[in-house]
């Protein structure tokens, strides 16, 4: 019984020391409820909150995990999507939030609603970690405290990027990394901080890194607003050692300097930091070498995005979120909350706030300012490289210090008279006016009268706090109720959620029916497939498939490329979507199933297909020309050119290398044209690059194509051009229709010898010339069927097929390339009989796929999947854990035998928050008298962890 009290007592006492910080969890919770409401998420409806990347990556990849974890698969490497990739890279970057846990309640068809709770969970710790830094950093804990935690969860990044799960997790941990930099200055109690620094690494490395150059300014501005620079030699308490022993110069020096003891503290605790998750940043630092998140150009220039005033309006409430990088209205998402904007002035103003603190983080602000503005700064607090969207991904860090400002003003709040605050509240109202009369960006109406009327509301409460008119503790409730009703009212319009379960989950299990279907024919369920139209990018992740397609920030960037040559609509970077291609392509890439859902397209041909089975709207096709992920092709191999804009020269020139066999593809003449509006075309018809002219503008043009197969052939289309909005394609009697905003082979299917092939293209209105590749071509099947044999006669017979490791034999009729269809990436190990290919041997085919050089004859072949630096990271982590640990045992021994101090010399600078008189708002003081932040000089041994 008595360690059950014990134990209820512990819990109980968790609860009641920090009740305001789980006040403002709960409030930020049932904000958040709230606004599912409104929006008629799931269970209030049938509306996901998935939208953008959110819809198309992280909810396919969290999808992808809880297959991976329920099914015990490898966390390495995943052949799911774009041929295969690090499975381990998309975990690090999207997936490694320990609120992931609570996907394993929901199940994959339950993932919208578990990525829901997720997110709301996340601005709710937001919120509590933030009350709880107020808490430790003041020693105050009251509803005003959890109000600011409310204000902070719901800032402008919150609004703006709620839907970029990885993100968030930076976010709860932020005020405790700031804590922890507090404590090592005041305390030298490095442990907070080694433990939340290595936290936001793990989560997202990428926000870790702009944590980094925070916690580096943060560092100078907390030293240097507490001591004066001319002050930088506090000395601490002095002991007489007894056994007289003599420090160096510089070991004294170390050791009574203030500045440099913490500085040097910092320094160690953040490389221990790092250093503990090194199993996740070594083996991502390899993998981003090959994506395009790492591939950034210095800016020639140094340019301004945005006018300061500008700047300064979008702290107003219900200002319209930024979340592209084009446009003219692209600023930094910093609102946080219309009780800061009054507060941060009188902030400024406060006599009993030290003049260099304010100095020191004025400059802190000034120097974020000019990082969002200036294309240099802004270069470097995103990795070295311009974000393609999303932009200014540390204004959270901004809001973070304008709230610890107006939190700082707040405890004074009772200084301040009546007519100052109502002048202050005056003023706002008059620079809200003003920027309704100029015009703004991304303030409208709704922006100016939700601004006016909180701004009225907190002027109105900060004048009552000041009179001590009215009991303090009603009125820190009424402040809490006037920000979770901010919270509402200005931001639940500025949220997108509009798409529905039953559109993204509605066929799941009729597709895992079709796939059980096609396992058990297989015996395995490693071969590749895919489908003709995919809802999402990363449909095969979602569906539990091994696929082409792909959308991930870790995707090989050369594979991309490569993708988009082959004639695949992609972003050149890190994207790209399978529609039905050629029997070139699918063969190359190893397709053995393509799955039809697409009832709009020209059916697929016979000649290449044969249908297996159908479950509701998707039906198997199996390709009767299919190819192992490996075989062997001719050295020529190498030559491969394949960085044409035409992609049948590029496929054509692929199969002639691999096999001897030219011409596998036959370009198909115009035959006829016509044009409306347009200049009529006649240079480049030949080559299918061309160029075009409307006669009138502001209406739309029309050009229109006519060709005709002289044989029996299956018949394919490419239509690029970024002025042509419409291509309606008549084969025949039968016509489809193409969107030429994603440019990508069309597949038309077998044609007659003779039938006409109609392309007809609208030319956009507001488009008055462009440029225009046009490339109709036809299939040579007896050339196709004759490299096909060729190739399958060295083709790889698989005897073991895992997430990280192939085994086969194969035999190669003369020296070769053993060509396959995986990503080329450092991390493969190729064993030829038993013997390691040396690196001189593996090639990459197309800069893009991994090549092997075999000589003739019978081989064992074995391919092997270690991430890069994996073992290396490991072993610095456990190595730092070992000396953290034993560090920890060290110090702890040493303070417990050390002498007790015998003198201590002046110099030591008592801060403000030690004698600083707080208005009674609440606060729980009798219990937070031991949380002050009273810096109290320690021993010279006193840097012990937690």
């Amino acid at each position: 019984m008595k360690i059950k009290n014990e134990k209820g007592s512990v819990i109980s006492r968790i609860f009641k020391d920090n009740k305001y910080c789980w006040l403002a969890f709960g409030c930020s919770a049932v904000i958040m409820l709230i606004v599912y409401i409104c929006y008629s998420l799931i269970p209030f409806g049938d509306v996901t909150i998935l939208r953008m990347d959110l819809y198309h990556q992280y909810g396919p990849l969290f999808a992808e995990f809880y297959d991976r974890v329920t099914q015990m698969k490898s966390f390495l490497y995943s052949w799911n999507t774009g041929l295969g990739s690090s499975f381990l890279g998309n975990f690090y970057n999207y997936l490694c939030s320990p609120l992931s846990i609570v996907m394993l309640i929901f199940g994959h068809k339950n993932m919208p609603e578990a990525i829901a709770t997720m997110i709301l969970l996340a601005a709710a710790f937001s919120s509590a970690t933030f009350c709880y830094y107020l808490k430790k950093s003041f020693g105050e804990h009251s509803p005003v405290t959890a109000a600011f935690g409310v204000l902070y969860s719901f800032c402008g990044f919150f609004i703006a990027y709620y839907w970029n799960l990885m993100w968030l997790d930076a976010m709860v941990l932020f005020p405790l990394m700031i804590l922890g930099i507090e404590r090592i200055i005041n305390e030298r109690r490095p442990a907070l901080y080694i433990f939340s620094l290595s936290m936001t690494l793990l989560t997202s490395y990428y926000m870790g890194y702009m944590a980094c150059i925070f916690a580096v300014l943060y560092f100078l501005v907390y030293y240097f607003s507490r001591y004066n620079i001319s002050d930088t030699t506090k000395v601490l308490e002095v002991y007489t050692d007894p056994d007289g022993e003599q420090y160096s110069k510089l070991k004294d020096k170390i050791r009574y300097n203030s500045f440099l003891s913490d500085g040097i503290t910092f320094a160690l605790s953040s490389i221990a930091g790092a250093a503990l998750v090194a199993f996740a940043l070594v083996p991502v630092y390899f993998i981003l070498q090959s994506c395009s998140a790492t591939s950034g150009t210095w800016p020639e220039t140094v340019k301004s995005y945005f006018k300061i005033f500008d700047f300064l309006a979008n702290h107003l409430a219900s200002v319209t979120p930024t979340i592209r990088s084009s446009g003219t209205d692209v600023l930094p998402n910093v609102y946080c909350g219309m009780a800061t904007v009054i507060l941060v002035p009188l902030y400024l103003f406060c006599k009993r706030i030290p003049v260099r603190e304010k100095i020191a983080n004025v400059l802190l602000l000034g120097l974020i300012y000019f990082s969002f503005n200036l294309n240099v700064l802004n270069y470097i607090w995103h990795a070295f490289h311009f974000p393609n969207d999303l932009p200014y991904r540390f204004s959270f860090m901004y809001s973070f210090i304008l709230l610890t400002m107006a939190y700082k003003a707040f405890r004074h709040i009772t200084e301040f008279s009546g007519k100052e605050i109502l002048g202050a509240g005056i003023a706002i109202l008059s620079g809200i006016v003003i920027i309704q009369k100029v015009g703004s960006k991304n303030v409208d109406e709704t922006t100016v009268i939700i601004s006016l009327l909180f701004v009225v509301l907190y002027t109105l409460i900060f004048y009552l706090f000041s009179t001590k008119k009215y009991q303090a503790s009603a009125m820190a409730v009424l402040m809490l109720c006037c920000v979770c009703a901010e919270a509402i009212s200005a931001d639940t319009d500025n949220y997108s959620m509009d798409r529905t379960k039953t559109e993204y989950a509605g066929d799941y299990q009729d597709f895992r029916d079709l796939k059980k279907e096609l396992d058990d024919i297989e015996g395995n369920d490693t071969y590749r497939m895919e489908l003709t139209s995919l809802r999402a990018r990363m449909d095969p992740a979602w569906y539990n498939y091994n696929g082409v397609s792909t959308f991930s920030s870790m995707a090989y960037e050369k594979v991309a490329n490569l993708q988009e040559q082959l004639g695949l609509y992609g972003n050149y970077i890190n994207s790209y979507t399978y529609n039905p291609q050629t029997p070139v392509y699918n063969s190359m890439m190893s397709l053995k199933y393509i799955v039809d859902n697409n009832e709009y397209n020209p059916p697929l041909s016979d000649e290449f297909y044969e249908y297996v089975g159908s479950s509701g709207k998707f039906h198997a096709y199996r390709n009767k020309y299919w190819l192992p992920i490996a075989y062997c092709v001719n050295e020529d191999i190498t030559a491969w050119s394949f960085d044409s804009d035409n992609p049948f020269e590029v496929q054509n020139d692929y199969f002639f290398r691999a096999t001897g066999i030219d011409e596998v593809f036959n370009k198909l003449d115009i035959t006829d044209s016509y044009f409306y509006n347009v200049d009529p075309i006649s240079i480049g018809l030949d080559t299918g690059y061309m160029n075009y002219y409307k006669t009138s503008s502001d209406s739309t043009g029309t050009i229109s194509f006519t060709v005709s197969p002289e044989k029996d052939q299956n018949v394919y289309l490419f239509v690029e051009s970024a002025g042509i909005e419409d291509v309606l394609i008549s084969v025949g009697y039968e016509q489809y229709s193409q969107n030429t905003s994603r440019e990508y082979v069309y597949d038309l299917g077998m044609c007659k010898a003779g039938t006409p092939i109609t392309v007809e293209m609208t030319v956009k209105d507001d488009v008055n010339s462009g440029a225009l590749n046009f490339f109709v071509y036809g299939l040579d099947t007896d050339k196709f069927v004759e490299g096909y044999n060729k190739l399958n006669s060295g083709a790889l017979n698989i005897e073991s097929f895992t997430d990280t490791e192939i085994t086969g034999t194969l035999n190669a009729a003369e020296d070769s390339i053993i060509y396959t269809s995986i990503p080329y990436d450092k991390g493969w190990k190729v064993t030829v009989d038993g013997k390691e290919v040396s690196e001189n041997d593996i090639v990459a085919i197309g800069d893009a796929l991994l090549g092997v050089r075999v000589s003739a004859g019978n081989h064992s072949v074995k391919f092997k999947y270690t991430p890069r630096g994996m073992v290396i990271g490991l072993g610095i982590s456990v190595v730092t854990a070992l000396i953290l640990v034993a560090v920890a045992v060290l110090l702890k021994k040493r303070k417990k035998n050390q002498p007790q101090p015998v003198a201590v010399t002046s110099g030591s600078v008592v801060p403000e928050t030690a004698s600083m008189e707080t208005p009674e708002i609440g606060n729980d003081s009798a219990e937070e008298t031991s949380e002050t932040s009273i810096d109290k000089p320690e021993s010279t041994e006193s840097d012990e962890t937690e």
